[in-house]
């Protein structure tokens, strides 16, 4: 598994992820074209910038991109917090990809001491994400209302320490 920088050449693979139904059903539907172009291009900027960390997921070196998984800075209840999401095309779901991935960018973050608390918010009717962050190790710390592409829905919020503060 390869976690590469998300780059221009992903564009491709947000339109197909952010327009297609059983990707976004969790996440208020498919988003219209223009706001994922933009949506790109600011992922690509903020990328590039490294103030967001963004990858595509690759499970072997020499395979395309399945999905991608990024931690960010959001607000969070009035406070600046790091979130993490995810997301893959839907051929790809159910194989572990996710999981090996969440894996991997905590365990970087970890070594580089970058991201100290790290916060997900998949909806409460997503099972396999709130899995996903059983596995990894986040602690569930409740349900609230999160709006993604549309109106707040009923998500879980998951929270992991990945070392101490200093």
């Amino acid at each position: 598994m390869e976690l590469r920088d998300y780059s221009d050449a992903d564009a491709w693979l947000a339109r197909a992820m952010e327009s297609d139904p059983e990707v976004m059903k969790h996440l208020g539907g498919p988003t219209p074209p223009d706001k994922i172009e933009n949506a790109h291009a600011r992922r690509l900027r903020c990328t590039q910038e490294g103030s967001i960390w963004n990858f595509a997921i690759h499970p072997a070196p020499t395979t395309g991109a399945v999905g991608t998984i990024g931690i960010w800075e959001s607000e969070w209840r009035g406070e600046k917090i790091s979130e993490m999401g995810w997301m893959l095309l839907p051929a790809f779901h159910g194989r572990g990809y996710a999981t090996e991935a969440g894996r991997l960018i905590l365990e970087r973050a970890r070594e580089q001491k970058r991201w100290r608390v790290v916060h997900a918010f998949p909806a409460a009717s997503n099972g396999p994400s709130n899995a996903i962050c059983r596995k990894l190790g986040f602690t569930f710390i409740g349900e609230a209302e999160i709006g993604y592409n549309g109106p707040p829905q009923r998500s879980c919020d998951w929270k992991i320490e990945l070392f101490p503060e200093q």
